[in-house]
């Protein structure tokens, strides 16, 4: 039985608990934990667990603070989960050399507001200071902004220490060194900046949000600078993400079959992977444990519980729920909102004049259905859309007989217009749009620059204010999620033409691995379409470049 001080208990008795079932973990943890436990009982491995090794670094976790928030300026107390993380990496030494870690690649895979960060942070510091000479630490991460929160997280650690341990470390704007080693150093690398370890010769690499660096080279060219170092250290910090097409990926799923001894096991890498387990119901608030190490502590109870609501009324948020609160791998698409918060919208256009009004057109390849859309405001949440479409009378023969009655349908009601031939009659399109701008006050006519050239320049001579919305994400993800809003809100009216809430359920959401959304329609049905959906975010995206303006000039009037 290993020895070990006070220090160290929190990481066996969390380890015990776990394996026995008194603490609610998924397999993946199970299994790390039993892992943990077999490995400092081995007695014919080419390592041991060395106690004081791994107490070292809890001791000098003891000089750190936390740096925002209410615990701002108090000692950062480790949680058992964490104990047990830096116990797995620094306790298990060479039987031969007790100075060499054996353990080299760690993955830290946790949900957000699990304090990756600040264990990072800590473990950066730790490495500058006490490995080995001329220490190269970098954090690595997709952005500048994001490779900094660690770095600058370890500064402010720094800044809030007692006087004796800030003065082993020299502070620059964009660098670290250890006093007295002018060949060390800790800085954040990212694509953006240009820096991305390309001759260096690392010691530490901490890989932030790993699993939404999708350039493997970044990270396989910090991880070959290491060959030279006797204790490299490759650290994943990362939260689930909507791609498998990483280096962080691979590993993960190397290390699962390490786990489940289907791989073969040297022992160089430690981790704990939390998340649900497969056939957990993620509605569940007893499973939700399993994935957040830190509930109760960094994140609430109520704060889950309000984003599964919210995942539970907007399938768009549901994929953002499972990844980013569970710690599931998802697909970046998803369905997009309930079509009964659409239909239930449906209403008679308000006789008051509109605020405003906005124009938007979608065209399509010529065989295709192009989408017009106008939409009235009332106030900053009161919208009516009006809709029109148009498609070749010879393409109606080509709508697959399970939608051809929603067409029909859509015909008969006036809202789709067949126009002769084989090609769309963007005559027909134009005088349409001209005749909207006649009969209301339009502040812009959106368009899609595809196909649109001739048009525009037509409306454009007509002295109409035509206004290209690029296709983009950046361009049209808030203008996506302010239309899923408003609708949620039933803040858009509309006549309640089922041709419209059809295309509401065709909507597929995409997230990237920065939150940013895009609408499109659901690429396992070709012939689903969307097009009136689209139009009329890019009316929003108008609406939004044009402020919303009241008779009282933003002054609350009264009745005298």
């Amino acid at each position: 039985m290993t020895n070990y001080s006070n220090l160290l208990e929190p990481a066996f008795q969390y380890a015990r608990a776990i394996t026995l079932g008194d603490i609610a973990a998924c397999e993946d943890v199970k299994l790390a934990a039993q892992r943990f436990l077999d490995m400092v009982e081995r007695q014919d491995a080419p390592y041991e667990f060395v106690p004081e090794k791994a107490e070292h670094i809890l001791k000098f976790a003891k000089f750190c603070r936390h740096v925002k928030g209410g615990d701002a300026g108090k000692p950062i107390q480790l949680q058992p989960f964490q104990v047990l993380f830096l116990a797995g990496v620094y306790g298990f030494r060479d039987r031969r050399d007790k100075s060499v870690r054996w353990v080299t690649d760690v993955i830290l895979f946790v949900p957000r507001k699990s304090g990756k960060t600040t264990l990072a942070s800590i473990i950066a510091l730790y490495e500058l200071q006490f490995g080995e000479a001329g220490a190269e630490v970098f954090t690595l991460a997709t952005s500048r902004e994001q490779a900094s929160i660690c770095f600058d997280s370890s500064k402010a650690i720094i800044e809030n220490m007692v006087h004796e341990f800030q003065q082993k470390f020299i502070v620059y704007r964009a660098e670290l060194k250890k006093a007295g080693d002018s060949t060390s150093t800790y800085r954040a690398l990212s694509r953006d900046n240009r820096k991305t370890g390309d001759g260096k010769n690392p010691s530490c690499a901490l890989v932030d949000e790993a699993a939404q660096i999708t350039d493997r080279g970044q990270i396989e060219i910090l991880h070959s600078g290491m060959g030279a170092r006797k204790n490299p250290l490759r650290f994943y910090l990362t939260t689930a993400s909507h791609t498998r097409e990483t280096k962080f990926f691979e590993d993960y799923t190397h290390f699962k079959a390490v786990l489940r001894g289907a791989a073969d096991d040297n022992f160089r890498w430690f981790g704990l992977l939390y998340s649900i387990d497969a056939g957990d119901e993620w509605t569940n608030e007893a499973t939700w444990a399993k994935a957040n190490p830190m509930l109760g502590i960094s994140v609430t109870t109520e704060h889950i519980r309000h984003m599964a609501h919210e995942a539970q009324s907007k399938p768009a948020s549901l994929n953002e729920f499972l990844c980013k609160q569970l710690n599931i791998y998802v697909s970046a698409n998803s369905a997009w909102i309930d079509r009964k918060y659409w239909d239930d919208s449906a209403s008679v256009m308000p006789e008051e004049k509109p605020e405003s009004t906005f124009i938007a057109f979608d065209l399509a390849y010529s065989r295709d259905l192009n989408a017009v859309c106008t939409l009235h405001r009332y106030t900053d949440e009161k919208f009516f859309a009006e809709f029109q479409f148009f498609l070749p009378e010879d393409s109606l023969e080509m709508i697959p007989n399970h939608y051809k009655a929603i067409f029909m349908q859509a015909h008969a009601s006036g809202i789709l217009r067949l126009t002769q031939g084989n090609v769309t009659d963007l005559n027909e399109v134009e005088a349409y749009i001209k005749q909207q701008c006649i009969k209301h006050d339009v502040k812009e006519v959106g368009y899609d620059p595809y196909n649109a050239a001739s048009m525009v320049a037509n409306l454009y001579a007509e002295g109409l204010p035509v206004k290209k919305v690029g296709q983009g994400m950046q361009v049209l993800s808030n203008p996506s999620k302010t239309a899923e809003q408003l609708i949620l809100k039933k803040a858009i009216m509309h006549d309640g033409n089922p041709f419209l809430g059809w295309q509401i359920s065709n909507i597929e959401i995409y997230v990237d691995v920065n939150a940013n959304v895009k609408l499109r329609k659901n690429e396992a049905d070709s012939s689903a379409k969307v097009d009136g959906i689209i139009a009329m975010v890019m009316a929003i995206h108008c609406h939004l470049d044009n402020v919303f303006v009241t008779d009282t000039f933003g002054f609350r009037s009264f009745e005298l």
